[in-house]
């Protein structure tokens, strides 16, 4: 028996399927985000991971917690899932991220 796709499921000819299960979503029902883990790099060496955990939380973080660490020239860069943290004091800031990143 053919399939067709129509506007809320699948058609198996006289019955309609319900499209369930498509859509990843959290335990809010909200839909999850495009990018929940992003690659956190030091002047392009990887580093770790971040994880998003909630809504509020932002890659930006990242180097708002290095400046309250006392690192001043910090930048970071975002690029699709991959954030370049950019700093003239790389081994000081890979040693407060190596922490930083295992503890969220």
């Amino acid at each position: 028996m053919p399939m067709f796709f129509g506007q809320s499921g699948i058609s198996t000819g006289s019955y309609q399927l319900p499209l369930i299960g498509l859509i990843d979503a959290n335990s809010d029902g909200e839909i999850k985000g495009e990018h929940d883990a992003y690659d956190i790099f030091v002047n392009e060496e990887f580093v770790g991971k971040k994880l998003l955990l909630t809504q509020s939380e932002n890659v930006d973080d990242v180097v708002h917690f290095l400046k309250q660490q006392g690192v001043q020239q910090v930048f970071g860069q975002l690029d699709g899932d991959h954030y370049v943290i950019h700093s003239e004091e790389s081994e000081r800031v890979k040693q407060i991220l190596d922490t930083y990143l295992q503890n969220r």
